[in-house]
């Protein structure tokens, strides 16, 4: 029996590897994501950003799961993910730069599947990196 942590750190893992098909199933029809401050999306959104912004402009993706909690439904996760700066992000043209994106997320998984995500990010943080390096 697949556990909810194995759920919420394999829908990363899908995300990661581009494996929407994957993504689809394990997220429930009734998923919302809530996060950094953006209006909250449903399945069909979130997978539109995930695949066609975030995939789409980095590549290479490595994440590490530095701490994972799960309690009842909840899986509570820190990570890092690096990643490289491959196409068009939130109007940066790529850099080629190799950024690390960190933050935490809670997933609830009920009968095997993500029904909700409540994400922070560090986003000035990964910005900073894609920014140009001021010349001296």
């Amino acid at each position: 029996m697949t556990t909810n942590k194995e759920i919420a750190i394999g829908l990363s893992k899908a995300i990661m590897t581009g494996d929407w098909n994957q993504v689809d199933a394990l997220i429930d029809d009734s998923f919302v994501y809530v996060g950094d401050g953006r209006s909250p999306m449903n399945k069909q959104a979130y997978i539109t950003f995930m695949r066609d912004v975030l995939c789409a402009a980095m590549g290479d993706m490595d994440m590490s799961f530095l701490r994972v909690v799960a309690e009842g439904e909840l899986v509570a996760v820190e990570y890092t993910n690096a990643m490289t700066h491959r196409g068009t992000f939130f109007g940066i043209p790529a850099t080629k730069k190799r950024v690390i994106g960190t933050g935490h997320f809670i997933r609830e998984v009920k009968n095997g599947k993500v029904t909700g995500e409540w994400q922070t990010t560090n986003a000035l943080g990964l910005m900073a990196q894609l920014s140009p390096t001021p010349s001296k």
